[in-house]
């Protein structure tokens, strides 16, 4: 089962890295229990460009992560 979830990033640069740590933990207790797989959706809602920088990264190395 793919679970989206919708996350607001506005410049949360500082938080990304852990927010993104924790819901691959989540992630993967979740996947062991109940099969499911995370897709991240952060949505630009007005973020400095050093927060689209950070989920640019994450992006490019991580394909269950996009932003709009």
């Amino acid at each position: 089962m793919l679970v989206s979830i919708i996350v607001p990033c506005y410049n949360e640069e500082a938080a990304l890295p852990y927010f993104l740590k924790e819901i691959k933990k989540t992630e993967a207790e979740m996947s062991a229990a109940y099969g499911c797989h995370f897709e991240l959706i952060f949505i630009n809602d007005g973020s400095r460009d050093e927060t689209l920088s950070v989920l640019r990264d994450f992006s490019k190395h991580d394909p269950s992560v996009r932003y709009l």
